[in-house]
C-alpha cells in the first residue's frame, strides 16, 4: 500500500487489531516481566490493555467463529488486599526463543557471489555486525511468530548500508498471494494528551517513501511537511516535502521472515494468513502452569521457615506501651507454677512444615519438557542431566534431533529471505555508495552445520579423503573453516603452500653425463 492520505483513519488498521493482541500476549511471555503478563491475563489490567479487554470480554477470539472461553490462568488470579505479589516467573519462554536464534545463527551463514568485486563486498557485509543483528532478529522472530528486516544507511555512520530487525507490531503489510508486495513501518516521534505525531516509511520495488502525520493515538491525522518536525528534517532535506527516495531497484528494500508456517490460529484471519507462527503458540497455559508451580514451590519454602510459639510469661516487657521480646540466646528460663498446663512441658512449641521438594520438581521437569518438546525442541539441547562422556557429533545429532529438524524448517524460510535482502543491500551500496558490484548475478547462502564434528573426527575424515586424492587443498580449508570468506581461504592456501615449498628438500643434482666410448 502507498502512504495513506491521513485524516481520521484508524491507526494501526482496524483488521490488524486481531494481531497486536497476540502479539502482546507473546511479547510479555518473551520480556519476562510480570507486570506484562498481570496487565495481558488479569482483569486489573483491563481498563488500558486491548488483549485484556477482548480476553475477559468473552468475544470472538482472533478472527474464529464462535465466543471465546476466558480460561483460568495463574498470572489472571487478583492479588489478595494487602498482600504483596510473590509469583514467581520461569522465563523458558526467553530460553527458547534464545536457542532457536543459537540454532539458526550460532555461525554466520556463508553469502557466496559469483564475481570477485561483488564477493569482496558481501564480505565485508559480514564482518560489519550483520551477525549480531541476524541473530537479534532470529530471536524477536521465534518469539513473535515473524521479524522484518529493512535496508538503512546513513553516509555519515557507515560507508555501506546495513539491515535492521522491525518487530511485527510496527509495520503494516500488503500480499501479493503469499509475497509481501510493500510494507510501512510506522514509529511514534511524539506523543502527549491530545497530540500523536508518527513518521511512516513505505517500502515498494523501486522506492522508498516517507510521510509525517499528525493525529491522536487512535487515529493517523494529517499529514504535514516533513521539515516541520526537528527529528525528520533530515529527511526533507534528502528527499524533499514528498519524502520519495527512487531506489530503482528490481528487489523491496524490506522482507518478512516467518518464524514456521502455517498459523493455525490465524487461519480465518484474512490479513494475518501470511504471518508465521511463534514458538509460544499453544503452550502459553503451560508456561502459567509452570510458574504457579515454581510459586507453590518457593511458597513451601517461606512457610516450612521454622517458627517457635512461646507462652507470653516468657516475654520479657518492654516498657508501657513498647511491647514485649523474647531473647532467643537466653540459656535458662525460670517456670512459673500455675502457668502451664502441661507440668512436663517447656511451653515452647516447634512448628516447622514439610517442603514437597519431590512433588514440585516432578510437576516442574514434566511440564517444563511437555513445554520445549510442543515448542519444536529437544530437552537435551537445554543441558540438565545427562552423561558428562566424550560423545561423537553423531551422538549429539541423535540427542537433539527434534531441535535440528526445527532449526532445518527454519531455514527454508530465512535462505530466501536472506538472499533477496543481500541482493537489495548491495543494490543500495551500488546506489548510495558507488561499489562496483553485480547484484543481479545473484546471491547463494549456505547455513553451516548446527552441529560440528570435533577437530579429531574432521581431521581423520579429511585425512583419508587425502589419501583417496578425492580432495582439493582449498576444499580441506575450507571445510575445516566453514565460515571462512574466500579472501581468506584463499591467503591460508597461499600459505600453506609457501611452507610446504621452504620445507620441501632439495633436488638432488642430476648425474654427470657418461662421456662416449672411442
Amino acid at each position: 500500500m502507498p502512504l495513506p492520505a491521513g485524516g481520521e483513519m484508524a491507526w494501526p488498521p482496524p483488521e490488524l487489531h486481531p494481531v497486536a493482541k497476540k502479539l502482546t500476549e507473546w511479547g510479555a511471555w518473551y520480556s519476562g516481566d510480570g507486570d506484562a503478563l498481570v496487565s495481558v491475563y488479569s482483569l486489573a489490567g483491563s481498563a488500558t490493555t486491548p488483549l485484556s479487554q477482548t480476553f475477559f470480554a468473552s468475544d470472538m477470539a482472533y478472527g474464529a467463529s464462535g465466543p471465546a472461553t476466558v480460561a483460568r490462568t495463574f498470572w489472571g488470579q487478583p492479588l489478595t488486599p494487602g498482600t504483596v505479589r510473590t509469583k514467581l516467573h520461569v522465563p523458558v519462554a526467553a530460553d527458547i526463543a534464545e536457542l532457536s536464534a543459537n540454532l539458526l545463527f550460532g555461525e554466520m551463514p556463508t553469502f557466496t557471489a559469483t564475481d570477485s568485486a561483488t564477493q569482496k563486498e558481501l564480505d565485508a557485509f559480514q564482518t560489519d555486525g550483520m551477525h549480531s543483528s541476524l541473530r537479534e532478529a532470529a530471536e524477536l522472530t521465534a518469539a513473535l511468530g515473524g521479524v522484518y528486516l529493512k535496508v538503512v544507511w546513513d553516509e555519515t555512520l557507515s560507508d555501506r548500508p546495513w539491515l535492521v530487525p522491525v518487530t511485527p507490531e510496527q509495520a503494516v503489510p500488503t500480499w501479493a498471494w503469499d509475497r509481501l508486495k510493500n510494507v510501512t513501518f510506522w514509529t511514534v516521534l511524539h506523543q502527549d494528551e491530545d497530540v500523536t505525531i508518527r513518521l511512516l516509511e513505505c517500502h515498494e520495488v523501486g522506492s522508498i517513501s516517507y510521510g509525517l502525520y499528525e493525529g491522536k493515538p487512535t487515529e493517523l491525522g494529517e499529514r504535514i511537511p516533513l521539515s516541520s518536525f526537528e527529528g525528520t528534517q533530515h529527511l526533507a532535506e534528502l528527499y524533499g516535502e514528498s519524502g520519495v527516495m527512487l531506489t530503482e531497484l528490481p528487489w523491496l528494500t524490506a522482507a518478512y521472515v516467518p518464524n514456521v508456517k502455517p498459523n493455525r490460529i490465524w487461519q480465518g484471519v484474512r490479513c494475518a494468513v501470511n504471518f508465521g507462527r511463534s514458538d509460544f503458540a499453544g503452550i502459553e497455559l503451560l508456561m502459567d502452569a509452570l510458574d504457579e508451580t515454581y510459586t507453590s514451590w518457593m511458597r513451601d519454602l517461606r512457610l516450612a521457615k521454622s517458627r517457635i510459639i512461646v507462652p507470653s510469661s516468657m516475654l520479657e516487657s518492654e516498657g508501657p506501651g513498647k511491647g514485649a521480646r523474647l531473647d532467643l540466646e537466653r540459656e535458662a528460663f525460670v517456670g512459673m507454677e500455675g502457668m502451664l498446663t502441661d507440668p512436663n512441658s517447656s511451653g515452647i512449641t516447634l512448628n516447622q512444615f514439610d517442603i514437597r521438594v519431590d512433588e514440585h520438581l516432578a510437576t516442574a521437569e514434566a511440564l517444563f519438557e511437555q513445554i520445549v518438546q510442543s515448542a519444536g525442541y529437544s530437552v537435551q539441547s537445554f543441558g540438565g542431566k545427562g552423561d558428562v562422556a566424550a560423545v561423537t557429533a553423531t551422538e549429539i545429532q541423535a540427542r537433539k534431533e527434534q531441535s535440528l529438524n526445527t532449526r532445518d524448517q527454519k531455514v527454508l524460510y530465512w535462505r530466501p529471505a536472506l538472499q533477496h535482502l543481500f541482493q537489495a543491500l548491495l543494490g543500495i551500496d551500488r546506489l548510495v555508495f558507488g561499489a562496483q558490484v553485480r547484484p543481479e548475478a545473484g546471491i547463494d547462502v549456505a547455513f553451516p552445520d548446527a552441529v560440528q564434528p570435533s577437530l579429531k573426527d574432521l581431521a581423520e575424515t579429511l585425512s583419508v579423503l587425502v589419501q583417496a586424492k578425492a580432495m582439493s587443498l582449498k576444499l580441506r580449508v575450507q571445510t575445516l573453516h566453514p565460515t571462512w570468506t574466500k579472501a581468506q581461504v584463499d591467503q591460508e592456501v597461499a600459505a600453506i603452500l609457501a611452507e610446504e615449498q621452504a620445507t620441501a628438500p632439495a633436488a638432488r643434482p642430476a648425474p654427470a653425463p657418461v662421456p662416449a666410448a672411442p
